[in-house]
């Protein structure tokens, strides 16, 4: 292992050269197709390391092990579950053979395990990390230099995997994720997002690798350029795979990959290698298009303090736009609220959430503190929900450990711990969950003697909290301070004592500042008048993140003005966007007032599986007919599903919880529906195809597909042709949809198509997987091309109905 500042020192001194795609060679020169290239590590280490060892001579000098796919849950789908260190350890000990005689770092590889994460697959976190954690014991064991997370495509997943890495490598770690189409993961994830994740779980470098070609990897990672002060890295494909004379091969050349490797180097990426279809030859062409180049210094804006949820990350810094926190998801003196908390419900919370991110909060507090409920129970399944509803990032509310780790292991982004008091005890029992789960922490000026009476007291236990989190080893820009506002009314002088340690603690200590404005007006009239009053003191006194009532205009009418004001916000754009007139303040009901039809097509929409039945029930006592609304409303909710996760605003799980949400409502309206209407739309067959163990993606194909009321059969993967023709011929198959993952197994779908046709078999063929293209559904004969689940929906409704 090398000591992680070795590493940053290497990595800012000179560009360091990653190996290419081994997978192609060992494809080459004897793997089978649908075996497990990790299984060579038992079976035939010489044809291993003699591939490893091309890539060393061409240059390389970090040369990753042969275990991308060597988590326990991986394995299990080759019968070498058991026999997972033991592949880990071989795998290490044939690089190192490999590398002999060169300076070469060897990196253990990490892929992804084979399953996704919940919402989007059925894998809890807990064995997705003990999964990650057993391979890296064994890298770790076997003495890997340093650990590469690489082809994430996930970010709960990646979470697990770099947890598990730092909690038991002590090394160097790399973070990659893979983005389908250059700006986002299949699951909705942005490089900055990505980042944003990484860096606060302590990677030592990000990067980006796999995707498509060096253009789209090119675009991502000039996103993170100036956002962070860590090594980047890249390994891009060799261009997306095609078929020429039967076999797979990738578009670009090796003087291809060399021209972008230097177009790296010169916008500041400091570790550089290639991914599948990169051989030798490309390792080879990009050392010598590198030599003598030194990695460039990259500019980098002081915005550190960020905030993300699984598609949306909020940077909080004094250059931009004022953040605030909505505090509506909490109990406290809300009735109604309370009651359906203890009634196990979440109606309230979902609208709650949505509400609150149409009204402009940036991030969601989220509190289930009701007496007598299962609190951390409580809050894991409220931070499912409101992560299903919104794309906000989230803050934990609760002084709990065990209900604030719960909630940690659902968040799929960055989230805020609120919050932590200066006691001791306390400081030792969440500072540990904040840096382990990568969370930012919300410190309060108090102890177990209460607030202090002065801002100088405050300002101490303020710099105590700072002091110990940084001890835990959390970074400067995720310890957030509140000193706390008092109710003027029974204290007036405390107010000004707030303002006083806000400013003293900004120009002290540089934390991020939190404030909840609402507590100053409790008990007076016109609160709205002292609650945006105090709010442009506060801002004025270094106020960075107000916590209060998104639904109250006087408040978002200061936040505007002093944007405005305090230069950020350029040529007063937003301010003139906003305000052509002025609105009354308002704040929310609680209840839904509008049309059952429109709640219904929300409820749709948002993926509200709690009350859609309710809703069901609703329009059919006023008076609607289930055909009826099936169709003006059910089904141009889920249109409205696609268009937005073709404007990239919803994305994958979004798109699965609709889809569920719309099961249910249908189920209940086919009861209803004419006896003629109520069959399926059609009959798909869904297979994996020959040698190909990969069924991710046919899997989600298949929830769709049936949540728009289609038929689908799915035959599993690794199926054999003439099991695919047989049944599409005995079940009278409107289509067949067929996957594959692996470059060596794409070619299998041409001979589906041949002997489908060759049976006189007349279902339409629709093909998809990673490494497809339109070009090559095409060249096989295919009849469609489906990059996605959604685009699977289109292309069937186009072919047998003539629309999409």
């Amino acid at each position: 292992m090398i000591e992680r500042n070795e590493f940053r020192r290497r990595a800012e001194t000179e560009i360091l050269i990653l190996d290419g795609g081994l997978g192609v060679l060992l494809q080459e020169r004897g793997l089978q197709i649908g075996q497990a290239p990790e299984e060579l590590n038992l079976t035939n280490s010489d044809l291993v390391e003699s591939a490893q060892r091309e890539f060393v001579k061409a240059g390389a000098r970090v040369l990753l092990t042969n275990t991308f796919g060597a988590t326990g849950i991986k394995l299990e789908e080759h019968g070498l579950a058991e026999r997972a260190c033991q592949v880990n350890i071989s795998a290490v000990q044939i690089a190192r053979r490999a590398a002999q005689g060169f300076d070469v770092w060897v990196a253990g590889s990490i892929g992804p395990c084979g399953k996704y994460l919940k919402p989007v697959g059925s894998l809890d976190f807990k064995p997705a990390y003990e999964t990650f954690s057993e391979q890296v014991k064994c890298l770790a064991l076997a003495g890997v230099d340093l650990l590469i997370i690489e082809t994430m495509s996930d970010i709960r997943e990646a979470k697990a995997a770099m947890m598990a890495a730092r909690e038991h490598f002590l090394g160097p770690i790399i973070a990659q994720m893979t983005f389908a189409d250059g700006r986002n993961t299949v699951t909705g994830t942005d490089p900055l997002t990505a980042l944003t994740v990484f860096e606060t779980l302590g990677a030592d470098a990000f990067g980006i690798n796999c995707s498509t070609g060096p253009e789209e990897i090119f675009g991502a990672i000039s996103e993170v350029l100036t956002k962070t002060l860590l090594p980047l890295c890249v390994e891009p494909n060799a261009g997306m795979p095609r078929i020429h004379e039967g076999r797979t091969c990738f578009p670009a050349s090796p003087d291809h990959l060399a021209e972008y490797a230097v177009r790296f180097a010169e916008v500041g990426v400091n570790l550089i290698g290639a991914c599948c279809g990169a051989g030798p030859d490309h390792i080879r062409a990009m050392v010598k298009a590198l030599a003598g180049m030194k990695p460039k210094p990259r500019l980098h804006d002081r915005c550190r303090s960020r905030l993300a949820s699984r598609d949306r990350t909020v940077e909080i810094c004094s250059d931009q736009p004022i953040r605030s926190i909505g505090e509506r998801i909490n109990p406290t003196g809300r009735k109604k609220l309370r009651e359906e908390l203890k009634e196990g419900k979440f109606h309230l919370v979902r609208q709650e959430a949505i509400e609150q991110a149409k009204a402009g909060a940036d991030i969601l507090d989220i509190n289930m503190g009701v007496p007598g409920i299962n609190e951390p129970d409580m809050l894991r399944r409220a931070v499912q929900i409101v992560q299903n509803a919104v794309d906000l990032p989230l803050s934990i509310d609760s002084t709990n450990p065990e209900a604030i780790e719960a909630a940690l292991e659902e968040i799929e982004g960055k989230a805020l711990i609120n919050s932590v008091t200066a006691d001791d005890e306390k400081l030792d029992r969440i500072l540990p969950l904040a840096k382990r789960f990568g969370a930012a922490v919300l410190g309060l000026t108090l102890d177990e003697r209460g607030i202090p009476e002065t801002a100088e007291q405050r300002l101490e236990l303020a710099r105590k909290i700072v002091n110990r989190a940084l001890e835990h080893g959390l970074r400067h820009e995720d310890i957030f301070i509140d000193p706390l506002t008092l109710t003027v009314s029974a204290e007036p002088e405390r107010s000004s004592q707030t303002l006083r340690a806000l400013r003293m603690i900004k120009d002290e200590l540089g934390v991020t500042t939190v404030l909840g404005v609402s507590n100053v007006s409790y008990g007076l009239p016109n609160r709205s008048l002292v609650n945006r009053t105090f709010l442009s003191m506060a801002l004025q006194n270094g106020l960075d993140l107000p916590i209060l009532n998104p639904f109250s205009e006087s408040s978002r009418e200061t936040i505007h003005a002093c944007n405005l004001l305090l230069l950020r916000d350029p040529s007063a754009k937003k301010y003139i966007e906003v305000y052509g007139g002025v609105e009354e303040e308002k704040a929310a009901s609680g209840t839904d007032t509008r049309p059952v039809d429109q709640r219904l097509f929300d409820g749709i929409l948002y993926g509200n599986r709690e009350i859609i039945l309710d809703l069901i029930e609703e329009a059919l006592k006023n008076g609607w007919e289930a055909l009826s609304l099936n169709e003006k409303v059910l089904i141009p909710a889920l249109q409205e599903v696609g268009r937005r996760y073709d404007a990239r605003e919803f994305f994958l799980p979004q798109v699965i919880l609709a889809a569920e949400t719309m099961q249910v409502a249908f189920q209940r309206l086919k009861t209803l529906f004419p006896s003629d209407q109520a069959k399926h739309r059609g009959r798909i067959i869904l297979a994996t195809v020959k040698g190909d163990v990969h069924d991710i993606g046919k899997n989600i194909v298949s929830t769709v597909l049936q949540n728009y009321g289609w038929e689908v059969i799915d035959l599993g993967k690794n199926v054999d042709t003439r099991d695919i023709v047989k049944q599409a011929r005995e079940l009278k198959a409107d289509f067949v949809g067929l996957s594959a993952l692996m470059t060596t197994t794409m070619v299998e779908m041409g001979a589906v198509i041949h002997d489908l046709k060759a049976a006189g078999v007349p279902a339409k063929v629709i093909i998809g997987g990673a490494v497809l293209t339109r070009s090559f559904a095409d060249e096989i004969g295919a009849d469609g091309y489906g990059k996605d689940a959604m685009e699977a929906v289109r292309i069937v409704d186009l072919l047998l109905f003539g629309k999409s």
